[in-house]
């Protein structure tokens, strides 16, 4: 004759099942929330910032000429990438030009170098 559980001993296996559910869940959540948060400020808030910057500085120079440089990054680490945009950004000064914004470039055209591709975009303020 078969061995069948008792009702209590079913109902406790249930309870241990949807507490591991709820743990489980709980890890997610903390892991996934953190790093929700991260994105949000080292991502969406300095475009963000960005933006309000280029539209400020068009709004001063209403009828300034404007410019966009493909850069073709060549390195995959973020530092790298920043340390070649900041060069990029410090070659264009001293022609006049002031560093707007920038865009990732179409993959297109990215996808032929290693570290991707970025649209600069520059405004002339001086001469």
């Amino acid at each position: 004759m078969p061995c069948r559980s008792s009702p209590v001993a079913q109902l406790f296996s249930l309870g241990t099942h949807y507490t591991l559910m709820n743990y489980y869940i709980t890890i997610i959540l903390l892991c996934a929330i953190p790093a929700f948060l991260l994105f949000v400020f080292f991502v969406v808030v300095p475009r963000f910032r960005m933006e309000r910057r280029a539209r400020a500085l068009l709004a001063q120079h209403p009828g300034a000429e404007q410019t966009s440089v493909y850069l073709e990054l060549h390195s995959t680490f973020a530092w790298d990438k920043k340390r070649e945009t900041d060069a990029k950004i410090a070659e264009m000064q001293p022609q006049g030009w002031t560093f707007l914004r920038a865009m990732e470039a179409s993959p297109l055209r990215a996808i032929r170098s290693r570290g991707g591709g970025l649209t600069l975009h520059f405004i002339r303020t001086k001469v």
